[in-house]
């Protein structure tokens, strides 16, 4: 009897390590960010900033204090994942 020789399924003998979000690997053309959305602008306001530059930098997670009256979670701790944007200088020209 061959059966105890058989192989199994691929996804069972090797399987995938990695994200496929995380493709291509490769260097990236610019270190630079761009700024890809802006907010509908006034006109009739004075200049202002309407836009900032931020990189995400990683995830961390708060511990935070809920108070909403009525809520089950009224006056307790609960946990949240929060994300730490990096915020590099900019220079405003103009």
């Amino acid at each position: 009897d061959n059966s105890k020789f058989k192989m199994s399924h691929r996804k069972f003998e090797a399987p995938r390590k990695g994200s496929l979000g995380f493709l291509p690997k490769k260097r990236t053309k610019s270190h630079t960010g761009r700024i890809r959305s802006f907010p509908k602008d006034d006109a009739t306001a004075a200049p202002h900033l309407t836009a900032f530059r931020g990189y995400k930098a990683g995830m961390t997670h708060i511990v935070r204090g809920v108070d909403r009256p009525g809520a089950l979670m009224h006056k307790r701790e609960v946990v949240d994942a929060v994300s730490i944007i990096e915020t590099p200088p900019m220079v405003v020209v103009g």
